[in-house]
C-alpha cells in the first residue's frame, strides 16, 4: 500500500518548523532584551560571539545529521539494534566534542575575543557573554543533536514539545535575569544556558521509553563509522561553519568600513535571519529522516514526492519572508532599538539583504536532500557555494563597485548563483524527476 506523502511530509515538517521557530523566538527575545537593556554595544558583542557559537553548532549538526542519516537507513532496513549502536556511539562523540570545544575556548578566552575583532568595551562584553555560553555548551549541542534523533525515533511532536518548553523558559528567564535583576549580558547567557539544559533533559527521557525504537546500548568504537558520519554530515558542517564565516568576515569588513553602528545593524539583520532560517531549517531537516528511511526501504516515489513538496514549501516561505521584511522592515527593526540612526541604516541594509530570502530555502532543501541520500560531497559543495565561495567573491568585489551597499548585495547574489548550480546537479540525479517538481 502506498504511503500518503503529504501526510508524512506534514507529520515531520510541521513539528520541525514549529520547534525551530520557538528556538529562534527566544534568540529574538534575547536580542530585544539586550538591545533595550544593554544597548547597541551589547548587540554588537553578541553578534561577535555568534561566530564561535556557529562553529560549535557546525560540529554538532555535522555529527547529528551524518549519524542520523545512517540510523534512519538502518531503521528502514529493519535493523533497529544496529541503529541503536550507531546512535549510542555518536552520543559519546558529541559529549567529547562539546567538552573539547568548551575547554579550548575557556582556556584561550582573551585570544578568542581578540581574534573575533573585539576591542575596548566590546572585548570585555564578548568575554563576559562567551564565558557563560561555553559553560553550557554541551547542552546547546545536546538539544539539537537529540532533537534530530527524537524525530528519527518517530516522535516529531515530542521533539517539538521539548523545544517549546525550552523556548518559553528562556523568555521567562530572560525577563528575570536581564530586566528584573539587571544582569545584562550575563543574564541573557545564563537564561539561554539553563533553558537548553532543561530541553536536553526532556529529550533524553524519550530514549528510555519501553517502546522506543532507539536505545542507549553498548556501542562499537569504530574510526570508520566516525569518518562515515562526519562525511555524511559534511554539508551541514560547511553550511553552519559558513554562517559563522559570514558573520566573522562581514563583521571585519563592516567594522573597517562603517564602524560599530554597522556591526549593530548586521546583528539585528542576523536576529531576523534566525527566524527565517529556523523555519526553512525545520522544513529541510524535517524531510531528511523520511528520505533516508525511504532510501533504506527502496521507496523512491516517497523520496520524489517529499522533495517536490519541500521545494514548493521553501519557495512560498521565501516569498512571504521577503514581502514581510521589505514592507515592514522599519517596524520590525524598531523592536530591537530606539536609536534613530541605527534604525535608518539597518532598514536600508535589510531591504537589500532580504532578496536572499527568495532562494535560501531552495538551496537548503537541495543540500539536505543530498545529505539524506548519502551524497555528502554534492551537499557540501552546495553549502560551500552559498556560504563561503560566492560570499568571499561578492564581499570582495561588490563594495568596490557599489560602496557600502555592496556588502548587503553579497548574499542575494550568492543564493541566485547557487540555485542555478544546484538545479544542474539535481537534473543529473537518478532518483528525482525534475518534470514532477
Amino acid at each position: 500500500m502506498k504511503k500518503d506523502i503529504k501526510k508524512l511530509f506534514l507529520k515531520y515538517t510541521i513539528p520541525g518548523v514549529v520547534g525551530m521557530m520557538v528556538t529562534s523566538l527566544y534568540v529574538i527575545v534575547d536580542g530585544i532584551f539586550i538591545g533595550k537593556a544593554v544597548g547597541s554595544d551589547g548587540l554588537a558583542a553578541v553578534n561577535m560571539v555568534e561566530a564561535v557559537i556557529a562553529f560549535s553548532f557546525a560540529l554538532n549538526i555535522m555529527i547529528a545529521t551524518g549519524s542520523a542519516t545512517m540510523v534512519a537507513i538502518k531503521m528502514g532496513e529493519k535493523k533497529k539494534h544496529e541503529a541503536s549502536k550507531i546512535f549510542s556511539f555518536f552520543v559519546l562523540v558529541l559529549i567529547l566534542g562539546a567538552g573539547g570545544i568548551s575547554l579550548f575556548i575557556l582556556g584561550f578566552i582573551e585570544q578568542t575575543a581578540a581574534f573575533l575583532g573585539a576591542t575596548g568595551i566590546l572585548k570585555t562584553m564578548v568575554i563576559e557573554y562567551m564565558t557563560i555560553i561555553m559553560y553550557f555548551n554541551i547542552f546547546f549541542m545536546g538539544t539539537y543533536f537529540l532533537e534530530i534523533f527524537v524525530r528519527t525515533n518517530g516522535r516529531p511532536t515530542y521533539s517539538m514539545s521539548a523545544l517549546i518548553i525550552g523556548g518559553v523558559l528562556n523568555i521567562i528567564l530572560d525577563y528575570i535575569f536581564v530586566i528584573y535583576l539587571d544582569y545584562g549580558l550575563k543574564g541573557a547567557a545564563l537564561a539561554t544556558g539553563l533553558s537548553q539544559t532543561i530541553a536536553t533533559t526532556i529529550l533524553i527521557i524519550d530514549f528510555f521509553r519501553s517502546d522506543s525504537q532507539l536505545k542507549f546500548v553498548k556501542p562499537n568504537f569504530s574510526l570508520a563509522l566516525l569518518f562515515k558520519g562526519i562525511t555524511n554530515g559534511s554539508s551541514e558542517f560547511v553550511s553552519e561553519i559558513s554562517l559563522g564565516f559570514i558573520i566573522f568576515i562581514f563583521n571585519l569588513i563592516i567594522m573597517r568600513k562603517i564602524g560599530k553602528i554597522g556591526v549593530s545593524a548586521f546583528s539585528i539583520i542576523n536576529y531576523i535571519n534566525t527566524v527565517i532560517f529556523a523555519i526553512l531549517l525545520g522544513v529541510s531537516q524535517g524531510i531528511q529522516p523520511i528520505i533516508s528511511y525511504s532510501l533504506g526501504s527502496n521507496e523512491k516515489y516517497v523520496i520524489r514526492g517529499v522533495f517536490n513538496l519541500a521545494i514548493k514549501t521553501a519557495f512560498i516561505i521565501g516569498i512571504i519572508a521577503f514581502s514581510t521584511m521589505f514592507v515592514f522592515s522599519e517596524k520590525i527593526i524598531g523592536i530591537f532599538s530606539d536609536n534613530k540612526e541605527l534604525l535608518v541604516f539597518t532598514t536600508k541594509a535589510a531591504k537589500i539583504y532580504c532578496f536572499a530570502y527568495f532562494l535560501n530555502g531552495i538551496n537548503m532543501v537541495t543540500a539536505a536532500y543530498f545529505t539524506a541520500i548519502e551524497k555528502a560531497k554534492l551537499s557540501a559543495f552546495i553549502s560551500a557555494l552559498r556560504g563561503i565561495i560566492f560570499v568571499v567573491i561578492g564581499i570582495t568585489i561588490f563594495p568596490k563597485i557599489l560602496g557600502v551597499d555592496g556588502i548587503w548585495f553579497t548574499m542575494p547574489v550568492a543564493e541566485i548563483l547557487t540555485t542555478f548550480i544546484g538545479y544542474r546537479l539535481i537534473k543529473k540525479c537518478e532518483i528525482l524527476d525534475l518534470k514532477t517538481i
